[in-house]
């Protein structure tokens, strides 16, 4: 169906295709693996006509095509689902999707007939799309993502492009996802699948494409290759293994409590008399499908909402979580839900993203004043010690992979030594290294006497990482278990059933 031939691509210095020529066959999934910056995405917006290739030929069914915009990528039957988010934020959902309808109005837009449109693409595709006529800008990520996924269904899509579309989702919504998957390749389409999570490759795809500094390494039928061969084609190396998690001392300093703390309703997921505690050297992960208070817990955390009821406390100390400052002041750090949205400023450079919070602009200034060469050194430090690649601290946030992005977020958000994280999909989008790096730098904070809490749609993540998980469900946490835990466990707290 699709076929690329010698497609190359630079951006400055760095070449980011190197002579890529790939077939794709129509009905198959075929999934493409590679560290961050291997030239994944690149390629893929390629195809859906974000980027024009420098040099090369795609053809489709056998005739060279040329998409010379987004829009004539999706007149040819190419749809995308972007590893961020595209959505505009303040239309509704059932809007946001009626735009990507063929047949779409031209003049006058009935909302009913759009909520209607959205709630019958949505039983198709067999996803739970929540309120349609929520706006889209209060959608918590993992909601966002299943919007996303319905848009670039919304016409007549023979090609479908999926970007890390795991990234936020559940384990059994990844498993929805992948039946849906299945039934769009039963009816011959192709499905190109962008993943860092090898046992989604083993699940849902035929064949794997293995991508490494721009160049194809391998192509191979997934049922012919082991995960572990897989990981070592991506990185060159054996995968790194996880170490057993160490208990935490009974007697360990409690860092946070959080005491009934309730939320009003505002259209969100509402929490309701949320409780647990974090002791010094601990991990407590949090688990549960989007939407279920997650984004409420986190904003309430870090001071940008108010609590209704209950109580926080820091190292024995009522928090006034009032306003950011006044947490991050009483030492909660945070990764956030969605780097492009709340961690970065696109536009600016690397060094100047590197320096965007309270504790690192506190350490850095020397009165009014914020010494250059002060930034730069410790924006130098943070990219060599989270292997952060780009060519120079003045290249721009925007040019980084989305894996580099997120290094660089997490490096600077753990530089002040907050006394407890909270950390939200701290390893979306990261390749099998980085996420480990990621985990390592976890423990290396939590053994320093700290506290992390996790909220993870990732339920490996929280399993392998925490050393008590709780699960968020509409609106109610449960109480905290000590692993080992089955993920059978989780999952059916996950889904509503009680302690």
């Amino acid at each position: 169906m699709l076929s690329l031939s010698g497609i190359n691509k630079r951006f400055g210095d760095v070449q980011a295709l190197a002579n890529v020529s790939l077939d794709f066959r129509a009905g198959e999934i075929h999934a493409l693996l590679g560290e961050n910056g291997a030239g994944k995405s690149t390629l893929m917006h390629v195809l859906a006509g974000l980027y024009r290739p420098d040099g090369g030929a795609i053809r489709l069914d056998g005739a060279t095509v040329r998409f010379t915009s987004p829009l004539a990528a999706r007149r040819a039957g190419i749809g995308m689902v972007h590893q961020h988010f595209t959505l505009v934020e303040p239309l509704t959902v059932a809007e946001n999707l009626v735009m990507c309808s063929p047949q779409r109005p031209r003049f006058r837009l009935s909302r009913r007939r759009a909520v209607r449109h959205a709630v019958e693409l949505a039983a198709r595709a067999g996803l739970d799309l929540g309120d349609p006529q929520a706006i889209s800008a209060t959608l918590p990520v993992g909601l966002r993502q299943r919007v996303e996924i319905l848009k670039a269904l919304a016409g007549d899509t023979r090609i479908l492009i999926l970007d890390e579309p795991t990234a936020v989702l559940t384990r059994e919504e990844s498993l929805q996802l992948f039946t849906l998957l299945r039934r769009l390749r039963e009816d011959g389409r192709l499905i190109l699948f962008i993943t860092h999570k090898l046992r989604e490759v083993a699940e849902v795809a035929d064949r794997v494409t293995v991508m490494r500094r721009g160049h194809v390494v391998a192509t191979v039928d997934v049922a012919s290759i082991s995960e572990g061969a897989m990981a070592e084609l991506m990185i060159g190396a054996a995968a790194p293994q996880r170490h057993p998690r160490s208990a935490v001392a009974a007697d360990a300093p409690e860092l946070l409590r959080v005491d009934a703390v309730s939320t009003a309703a505002d259209g969100g997921c509402r929490l309701q008399a949320a409780s647990c505690t974090i002791r010094a050297g601990e991990i407590l992960g949090i688990a549960g499908v989007a939407g279920n208070g997650q984004q409420e817990l986190f904003e309430v955390l870090i001071g940008l909402r108010a609590a209704a009821g209950g109580r926080i406390e820091i190292a024995g100390k009522c928090l006034d979580n009032s306003t950011p400052a006044a947490a991050a002041g009483a030492g909660i750090g945070h990764i956030p839900p969605d780097r492009h949205h709340d961690a970065l400023v696109l536009p600016m450079s690397v060094a100047e993203n590197a320096i965007l919070n309270r504790g690192v602009l506190a350490r850095l200034r020397r009165g009014m004043w914020l010494p250059n060469a002060a930034v730069r050194q410790f924006a130098a430090e943070i990219v060599q010690r989270h292997l952060v690649q780009t060519d120079t601290l003045d290249t721009p946030v925007s040019s980084l992979s989305g894996g580099n992005q997120q290094r660089l977020i997490v490096g600077r958000q753990l530089a002040p030594q907050p006394r407890v994280l909270v950390a939200v999909n701290p390893t979306r989008g990261l390749d099998i290294a980085a996420a480990h790096a990621v985990h390592d730098a976890l423990d290396t904070f939590v053994a320093a006497g700290r506290g992390v809490l996790l909220i993870s749609a990732d339920l490996d993540e929280v399993l392998d990482l925490s050393h008590r998980v709780a699960v968020l469900y509409a609106g109610r946490l449960s109480t905290a278990l000590t692993p080992p835990v089955l993920p059978e466990t989780i999952g059916r707290l996950m889904a509503g059933a009680t302690q």
